[in-house]
Formats: C-alpha cells, structure tokens, sequence
C-alpha cells in the first residue's frame, strides 16, 4: 500500500491534510513531536489530548506511537531535530510523499529564540532531505513555506508573485528562504524531487492564533456569556491575504501530484482584505454590545507590514487551482464551530 508522511501533523494544516488523505484511503504515517497535546487529531484518540509514555506503543524499538482509532493513521512522537530517530521512521515508511509542514512558524518566537527556529527550520528540514538521499528513496517532498518570506517586497505594492525578491524582516522569514534554497540545492545536486508552496494566510474551523480564529473565538465566548463583552486587539489596519483551509489542501494535493520538482507556488485568494473589516463581519454575526481595544501592547507585532497580497496565476495556470470559498462563509462557519465547541465545554464543567 502506497504511504504517506506528514510532519508538523498536529498543526493547524497538518491535521486537516491527514483528513484529506485519510479520505483517499492512504496509509498517513503522522510526526509530531513529543508530549504535545493532541488537539487537532483529537477525533482520531476518541477525544483523549494527551498521553503518558506507558500509553504509547512501540514502533522501530521506541515507545513513540500515540494510538488512535483509524487504522489507516499511525501517529509517532519525533523531533525534527532528533535526525537518528528520523531517518529509521522515513527508511522504513518508505513514502511516496513526505509533506514537510513541521516549524516553528511564529514571527515573536523567533525573535526570542533565532537559534531554535532555525535549528528547527532550517536543519530540521536537511534532516527530511538526507535519509531520501543516503538511501535513494522515490519521495517527493512538499515543503511548507511562507508569504513571509517577501517581507520588504510588499513595497511593490502589487500582489506577490513566486519571483519576487525575498527580503523577509524576522527570523521566521530567513528560517524559510534558507529552507527553500537548500530545496532547490537537493534537486540539483540528488535529484530529489521538492516542491515549495509559500502559503500566505490559511484560516478555517479548528484554527487558534490568528486574527480571524482569536475573533472568533473571542465573539463566540462573549456571545455564549462566558466572558465579558470586551475585546482586546492588536493593529487593525493592514490588509492580508486569507484563503480557506479547504481549498488549500486541494492546492497542496494538486501540487503534490502535478506540480513540477524544485518550483514554487503560492498558496493564495490573490485578495487583500483588512483586518478590521474581518472584525466587523465577525461582530455581525453576535446579537451583543461588544467593546473593541484596539492597539493593547501585548497584541501588537515588532514588525508589521501594511499589506500581504499573493499573485495566484502561477498555480492557477499550471495546475488549474483557484480559491471558491468567500472569506465570509470561513468565518461563519469558524464561528459556528467555536460556538459549538464552547457549548460543549461549558456543559461538561456543570457535569
């Protein structure tokens, strides 16, 4: 049976991605790593977030498998970083795809700790790239990169496009560009097929820390009496680029199955919308009076940049992929989710 290997599984677009594939009757062998708390794979461990090392099972002689409910998902506990630990999982899986999606992906942490992000990002992702070459596997990588990237080539004050100078203005940003050339080094020189896809904002139900989901959930706690009707935001000026979860797995399926060794892709709705109209739709949807804070120190960013718009023609015209899900209908349907999943918690506290 053909498998494959997502990294960064418990994320945000990890776990969504091990959905879609689950559905195509793949064999997923999951990485995440160790003693997390298994939030967006909870459906997959009957609900159950963490786990003792004498619940998991073994795999390669360590005790490293989380058990879950679907036998076609196996998810194992490694560290990007434990290089010894990766290579065994990925001779052994043997993927036709490894879809590289593990990070620190957080612009303030990586100014706190530059060393670790790009001892994750950057040597981590060498760690995917040397077992397929030190053993000659036929897999295909599917690199996780970033809108953040551009960083000054905003100026442009157009929408990015995948040939735009990379200019990016924190840690995280460098993290990426060096991850990105060490990919195109590994196609040249070993022939490993990789492909990049630089996402600008993915958001949808299940998401937590971005300004949509932190909204969101906000609105639907103030909405359900569980908080006071107050809240607390960072800058709402700039303007990004949000594309609905839904349709970026099938851009990354498309890209994984169709899309050509060593090129780069955005991953993009190629529209700008601020992030205080996001605010407003959100507030729509609640029958209560809430106060906004704008500006509260603790929200706002080192660097922020005024707009992030992605040029989509890239991967529209050789693949045929473009966004269909309106912003509107993603943060309905977010809200919709957060309301439910408060529901649910608050019932269980008066069990």
């Amino acid at each position: 049976m053909k498998t494959i290997l997502i990294t960064g599984a418990n994320g945000f677009i990890g776990a969504h991605l091990i959905d879609f594939c689950i559905a195509k009757k793949f064999e997923i062998y999951a990485i995440e790593r160790p003693d997390q708390i298994y939030r967006n794979l909870s459906h997959y461990t009957k609900g159950k977030l963490t786990f003792t090392n004498d619940e998991k099972l073994e795999f390669l002689g360590e005790s490293i498998i989380i058990p879950t409910d679907n036998k076609k998902l196996t998810i194992l506990e490694c560290d990007v970083n434990n290089a010894m630990l990766l290579e065994k999982i990925i001779k052994e899986v043997n993927p036709i795809f490894i879809f590289h999606f593990a990070a620190q992906p957080y612009i303030s942490p990586s100014w706190e700790d530059p060393v670790g992000t790009i001892e994750t990002n950057v040597v981590g992702t060498i760690n995917i790239f040397e077992p397929i070459k030190k053993n000659e596997l036929q897999t295909r990588v599917i690199l996780a990169c970033t809108s953040a990237e551009y960083g000054t080539s905003t100026q442009l004050n157009r929408p990015l496009k995948e040939s735009d100078p990379l200019l990016a203005l924190h840690p995280y940003g460098i993290s990426k560009i060096a991850a990105e050339l060490l990919a195109r080094q590994y196609y040249i020189n070993f022939g490993i097929e990789i492909i990049n896809l630089r996402f600008f904002n993915q958001t949808g139900i299940r998401r937590v820390n971005d300004a949509p989901s932190d909204f969101v959930r906000k609105v639907a706690q103030i909405e359900l009496e569980l908080t006071d009707p107050v809240i607390q935001v960072g800058n709402l000026d700039p303007y990004r680029d949000f594309t609905d979860i839904k349709d970026s797995i099938y851009a990354i399926w498309l890209a994984a199955t169709e899309g050509k060794p060593s090129e780069t892709y955005n991953i993009c709705s190629s529209k700008k919308i601020q992030i205080r109209k996001l605010l407003n739709i959100i507030l729509s949807f609640s029958k209560k009076k809430i106060e906004v804070v704008e500006n509260v120190p603790q929200k706002l960013r080192k660097v922020d940049e005024d707009t992030i718009i992605g040029d989509g023609s890239k991967i529209k015209t050789e693949l045929g992929w473009e966004p269909t899900i309106p912003i509107e209908a993603t943060l309905k349907e977010m809200y919709n989710y957060w309301l439910d999943f408060y529901s649910r918690e608050a019932l269980v506290k008066t069990k």
